[in-house]
């Protein structure tokens, strides 16, 4: 059974198809140039009424896929939820002490940042910062968040979550071209310190069945 990326992405490259006999092959800079050109110009009769059947072309095209597309969805049965998390006193250990190897560990996050700013590597922290994120920050911190029983607790961690954000911002806007700072570096680097420390408290307030 076909899903419905595939149909769509089908549609999609048969209308492209099409819409390439019409197109020339410039760049889109240039392209906006030569369609202002033919508008002003009342010199062009032909390029003009090309331009105007494209321009009719690609609005069919749009509009049967969207009509396609609508018809699909509304054919498609609701997504399932997704399956709660499995909560066992290992999985949650497991789950946090990877969080906390990124704040204590020669590997971690803290580690290597802080061994950067000591070398003056600019460029690779803002690479690394921008790594982090994603990594640490949504992988690891998303996944001990979901984990959490205190509904109350789990917005708070939001909160938590996206402080470590905002510490790795400002560590990478400290090490931007013309605004390296080694001093606010390193007060991001505490405060990202801070903020790992505080999330690992939340440990302690999962209540298992």
């Amino acid at each position: 059974r076909l899903s419905i990326a595939t149909i769509a992405a089908a549609l999609l490259c048969c209308c492209l198809g099409s819409v390439r006999a019409f197109v020339a092959p410039t760049s889109p800079f240039t392209a906006a140039i030569s369609r202002s050109a033919q508008t002003s110009s009342h010199h062009h009769a032909t390029s003009t009424s090309l331009e105007a059947t494209r321009r009719n072309f690609i609005d069919q095209s749009i509009a049967t896929i969207t009509a396609t597309s609508t018809i699909i969805f509304q054919a498609q049965p609701a997504a399932a939820k997704e399956a709660p998390i499995e909560i066992t006193p290992q999985i949650v250990q497991e789950a946090f002490d990877a969080i906390r190897n990124e704040l204590t560990s020669s590997s971690g996050v803290v580690a290597t940042l802080s061994n950067l700013i000591d070398n003056g590597s600019f460029e690779e922290i803002l690479q690394y910062t921008k790594e982090s994120d994603a990594y640490f920050r949504r992988a690891k911190l998303g996944k001990a968040r979901k984990m959490l029983t205190d509904k109350d607790l789990k917005g708070e961690a939001v909160l938590m979550s996206n402080a470590v954000t905002f510490d790795l911002i400002g560590i990478n806007r400290a090490s931007r071209p013309g605004k390296e700072n080694r001093e606010d570096q390193l007060r991001y680097l505490e405060e990202l310190k801070k903020d790992i420390a505080k999330f690992l408290e939340l440990e302690k307030t999962i209540v298992f069945e």
